[in-house]
């Protein structure tokens, strides 16, 4: 789906920002806000979500903050281009796995396209060798953030078929999360003495630099476009496949890496992009 791969490509950009910039608590604080200033505007113009889908937003906003805090802790860390793949390639396996236990079963050519995609993931993730015992604590954090994305994967899967607008869905989940990430932030900055109290976050963000301000805003704004996309195609397609799909981030994410953060892109890393694109052309087959 051209729709998915779109998603996958911003959803690498908004990363790869979140990792090039020193301070990742306030970066997230301004991706947040940015993401909830838009996420309002589209609740007044878009059609609310039915009752039915309310419960299970809830809960994905606050999964997505248990997500977003792991992956602030995994990128302070670890290596892009390592904890990166880790992170989104476990999660199109766990999210199979529940689509198929909820009644959403792949066909063999979805498990195959899955199990080739997920292999070229697993090779991303060990194309600089094997993982050093001093990158075993952003590898365990890049694996809980993996784990995170399935659960809330498939928690908006079931969510969003049951509002029955995929795009007023993505508007007021994104404002809860929004609202819930801002009184985290807040509250990791109180407890770490960066701050005293909300009203201490001006002089905070004053003392950023402007780029790193327009960094934040543009963040915020591909992150809401991002998953929007992703939740329209998980209303057409099986979550499974739409996860798997997704998870191409990561041949964007090793080029935005090698471009931006001077990471190398190695033979072993043309080999997982390589297996990652046959694994995609499997599951448009199918």
């Amino acid at each position: 789906m051209p729709v998915v791969l779109s998603a996958a490509f911003l959803h690498a950009s908004w990363n790869a920002i979140l990792k090039f910039v020193s301070d990742k608590l306030t970066a997230s604080l301004l991706m947040t806000v940015s993401s909830g200033v838009l996420a309002a505007i589209g609740v007044f113009l878009l059609p609310a979500p039915d009752r039915a889908s309310w419960v299970l937003l809830l809960v994905s906003a606050a999964l997505h903050v248990g997500y977003f805090l792991m992956l602030i802790k995994t990128f302070e860390i670890g290596d892009f281009n390592q904890v990166y793949p880790l992170a989104r390639g476990l999660s199109p396996v766990v999210v199979a796995f529940f689509a198929t236990a909820l009644g959403d079963p792949m066909s063999r050519h979805q498990t195959v396209g899955i199990a080739v995609v997920c292999g070229g993931l697993t090779t991303l993730v060990f194309s600089a060798g094997r993982p050093k015992r001093a990158q075993g604590k952003a590898l365990f954090w890049a694996a809980m953030t993996g784990l995170s994305i399935a659960t809330y994967t498939v928690t908006d899967g079931v969510a969003v078929r049951h509002s029955k607008t995929a795009a007023g869905y993505t508007a007021w989940m994104m404002l809860a999360e929004s609202t819930l990430m801002t009184a985290a932030c807040v509250a990791i900055m109180t407890r770490r003495g960066r701050v005293s109290t909300a009203a201490g976050l001006l002089p905070t963000l004053r003392k950023l630099s402007r780029g790193d301000v327009l960094r934040g805003v543009i963040a915020g704004a591909l992150s809401l476009f991002a998953y929007g996309l992703v939740l329209w195609a998980q209303t057409r397609g099986a979550l499974a496949a739409v996860s798997a799909l997704r998870e191409t981030s990561v041949i964007f994410g090793a080029a935005l890496g090698s471009v931006f953060l001077r990471e190398p892109f190695g033979r072993y890393r043309i080999f997982a992009a390589v297996a990652i694109a046959g694994g995609i052309l499997i599951l448009e087959a199918a």
